[in-house]
């Protein structure tokens, strides 16, 4: 009798973390020089066979490795030379992301079903330039911006001609669309605010681009005289759209 109330007392008061899954998609943030950048992270398993995969759209971005002991979280992701470390401790999750020897803080909580928005926003889904962009490398004079839009969610990506954002998913939110991206790499974040005269304005935040950039749709005079051949061609629209195909509710 004595030794079923001592082990009833140890499960009682044993750390809570034990007995936590990890199984299930989350809803994290990446802290990139204090922006903070949402995105979706899901896992499986548990003990030495933990995964987690990030969204790319409707591509997954895989761990290579890892363990979930004790409450502490440890994942491999050898394409990106990178390794995520966190605690789970009362249902949030936190730590590092670490790449080429850079910590990135991560904060995540369990997602919840989210009931269907009833915003009613601006239809901003084609093909838009963003104008007057900054490039060393490749003397660009404009990207290209994909959107596809279903009500207030958005799915898009931007086209360089050294390659592209990956797929930025976001809402309608307070009278701007908020986009971002982050799969492992190219941690993103996008404010779009539609402007009266039927152009965008572009807050650009992330790892590879920063500032503020206007957007004209495609077919507009003053944008097909400034876009560049290697921005405006038919071929880079196909890979922009693929790249921008996202379903929804991934990040």
């Amino acid at each position: 009798m004595k030794r079923r109330l001592s082990l009833t007392a140890i499960l009682a008061f044993a750390p809570a973390a034990w007995s936590e899954t990890l199984a299930g998609l989350w809803n994290a943030t990446l802290n990139l020089n204090g922006t903070e950048i949402p995105f979706k992270i899901e896992f499986a398993g548990d003990g030495t066979n933990v995964k987690g995969w990030f969204f790319n759209g409707d591509e997954h971005e895989n761990s290579t490795g890892g363990k979930f002991e004790n409450g502490v979280l440890v994942l491999s992701f050898d394409t990106y030379a990178s390794v995520l470390k966190a605690t789970l401790k009362d249902g949030v999750l936190d730590g590092e992301y670490s790449t080429r020897g850079k910590p990135l803080p991560i904060h995540a909580v369990r997602a919840a079903p989210q009931p269907p928005s009833k915003v009613k926003a601006p239809d901003i889904s084609g093909l838009w330039y963003l104008e007057g962009v900054s490039s060393r490398k490749h003397d660009e004079k404009a990207w290209q911006f994909v959107i596809q839009q279903r009500g207030p969610e958005v799915s898009g990506a931007i086209l360089r001609a050294n390659g592209h954002t990956g797929t930025l998913t976001g809402s309608y939110q307070d009278g701007n669309f908020v986009l971002s991206h982050f799969s492992g790499g190219r941690p993103a974040l996008l404010l779009v605010t539609p402007q009266n005269d039927g152009t965008l304005l572009v807050d650009l935040k992330g790892q590879h681009h920063e500032g503020v950039i206007t957007a004209v749709r495609a077919g507009a005079c003053c944008v097909l005289g400034s876009a560049t051949a290697g921005t405006g061609s038919p071929g880079d629209s196909r890979k922009a759209r693929k790249a921008a195909s996202a379903t929804s509710g991934s990040g």
